[in-house]
């Protein structure tokens, strides 16, 4: 009878190890479960970043070449802006104009948008590079104090960010004039 109690006892025991050894095996079997998903959710985040990243990289790449070329449109439309009516006539120049607005199309497929350049002042957008009192003409036509008189140079955003500022002369009340006048 002790020799059946005795391995009962000892079966309980082999019976309360092998639980706690499954129970161990189940434990490591969750944290190494939970460290494969981690592993895994740290491997997608890095291809996301590393995706960012190249299309961070195209990007500044795109700007840039479009940067570079801004001088050469603004050198085609200076010169054509010289261009007599007579010489506007001939095939040639006709050929010039239609490689300009065809490289403009090119540009704004990129993303290259003028900024406009009609209407107040915003320095966000334009850098003001002079500033005077508007004509006659020009108060006349509802510019005044802080609106754009004359477009120095075209500004641009490439997909909604400024390229380029456009520089313009600012319009602003003659001070010294306005206090004599006031006196």
């Amino acid at each position: 009878f002790s020799l059946h109690k005795r391995g009962r006892k000892d079966m309980k025991k082999v019976t309360s190890n092998k639980r706690q050894e499954t129970s161990d095996i189940e434990q490591k079997m969750v944290d190494l479960e939970n460290q494969l998903k981690r592993a895994v959710a740290d491997y997608r985040n890095l291809e996301a970043r590393i995706s960012e990243g190249r299309s961070e990289l195209t990007n500044f790449v795109g700007a840039e070449l479009v940067r570079r070329l801004l001088p050469v449109l603004d050198h085609l439309e200076q010169a054509l802006s010289g261009i007599s009516e007579q010489e506007r006539q001939s095939g040639w120049v006709r050929g010039v104009e239609l490689a300009v607005k065809e490289f403009e199309n090119v540009l704004a497929q990129e993303g290259l948008d003028e900024i406009p350049a009609d209407g107040g002042f915003d320095p966000s957008l334009h850098e003001a590079v002079d500033t005077r009192e508007p004509s006659s003409a020009e108060a006349s036509a509802g510019k005044g104090d802080n609106s754009i008189l004359e477009v120095v140079r075209k500004g641009y955003t490439l997909n909604g960010k400024v390229l380029r500022p456009a520089q313009v002369v600012v319009g602003r009340r003659d001070v010294i004039a306005s206090e004599a006048k006031q006196s």
